[in-house]
């Protein structure tokens, strides 16, 4: 019977990652699928930036607290807990249950201690990244409380077969941007903490902005804007920054920033909400729709005005071997022309580039 799940879920998964649904409901769906195969009493799954793997827009079943500021913190803090999701995107197996990782006393793990077990009222935990070309898209985490059994390795290895499957539809769903909410600028979007990391001060734009992405500004701090200040209340010099979609399809840039008063004390920390520019989100949209590194290259080209011939000498390819890339780029964003290319790419990023 486990067996026969299992290959449900699976064959479920790969036809959901295909279905062009927006990310939140194929979020949805997909955790319902894991669990079919995977019994877990709580699930979660987010999409990351695949330049720094930190997680910016998730979804959750049966999770009523997702540990806010304390799960960044502990995720991101020192680097040297077990089982980080910025460590599996290196491994070749992108899984790692808990109970393994910290050879059977999981209390050995900060995130455990602060997190998992006071916050989210769990004892045991697997998790992973979904993964595919060595692009991490998203990571996901499943729960079983003290009264059921710990993950096994048969569940860990079936995981595990799902990270490529998990990675096309997280990537999709990015992909597949709609207007469901309408958009409304009220100015700066901007978000001011005192020195805790207490929520003082929010403009109305940056209101209405978090309005779309998992959480809210109280104690279940939105992911994104928890990403990036936890970042800041551990100390990190630079500038703390991360590309999130919002659920209407518009991308944000969210970035992180210190106050210190006259005597060079840290006083506050802001958090800015920006609309993404193309050149910030278009790479990314490019390798979402599973576009190489060479058509990447070429798009990029085409999108600069080069005509065939220039982009062929640039890249010391044959004209012939151009016109073969864009064959298949046609293909990967569902166009018929080269002229369309720009405008699909922009159309995602934007529902109406005029508004």
């Amino acid at each position: 019977m486990r067996e026969y799940r299992a290959d449900s879920a699976r064959a479920g998964l790969e036809s959901l990652a295909r279905a062009g649904l927006v990310l939140d409901e194929y979020m949805d769906e997909a955790l319902t699928l894991v669990r079919r195969a995977v019994p877990a009493d709580a699930v979660c799954i987010a999409t990351v930036d695949p330049g720094s793997v930190t997680l910016n827009v998730s979804h959750r079943h049966d999770l009523e607290n997702s540990g806010g500021s304390d799960f960044f913190f502990y995720e991101y803090a020192t680097g040297e807990d077990y089982g980080l999701f910025a460590d599996l995107a290196r491994r070749p197996f992108g899984v790692a249950i808990l109970g393994e990782e910290t050879d059977g006393d999981v209390r050995k793990s900060d995130r455990f201690r602060n997190v998992v077990q006071p916050l989210l009222g769990m004892q045991h935990e697997l998790r992973g990244v979904a993964r595919r070309q060595g692009v991490t898209w998203g990571a996901f985490a499943l729960y079983r409380g003290a009264d059921s059994p710990e993950f096994n390795a048969a569940e860990a290895e079936f995981v595990h077969l799902l990270e490529g499957t998990l990675a096309d539809g997280l990537r999709a769903g990015l992909a597949t941007a709609t207007a469901e909410l309408a958009r409304a600028d009220r100015g700066p979007a901007i978000l001011v903490f005192d020195a805790s990391g207490k929520l003082q001060y929010a403009t109305d734009a940056a209101r209405q902005r978090v309005l779309g992405f998992d959480g809210d500004l109280g104690s279940n701090l939105t992911t994104p804007v928890a990403a990036v200040l936890s970042q800041l209340l551990r100390g990190v010099e630079h500038v703390p920054r991360l590309r999130a979609q919002h659920r209407d399809g518009t991308w944000y840039v969210f970035q992180a920033a210190r106050f210190r008063d006259g005597d060079g004390t840290v006083a506050q920390y802001a958090v800015t909400i920006e609309e993404a520019t193309a050149p910030e989100i278009v790479p990314l949209l490019m390798s979402a729709y599973g576009l190489t590194l060479r058509e990447t290259h070429i798009v990029r080209a085409l999108m600069r005005g080069s005509s065939t011939q220039a982009i062929a000498q640039s890249l010391h390819l044959s004209p012939y071997t151009v016109q073969d890339h864009f064959k298949s780029i046609f293909l990967k964003l569902g166009v018929s022309s080269r002229r369309e290319i720009g405008a699909k790419l922009f159309h995602t990023l934007y529902d109406d580039v005029t508004h």
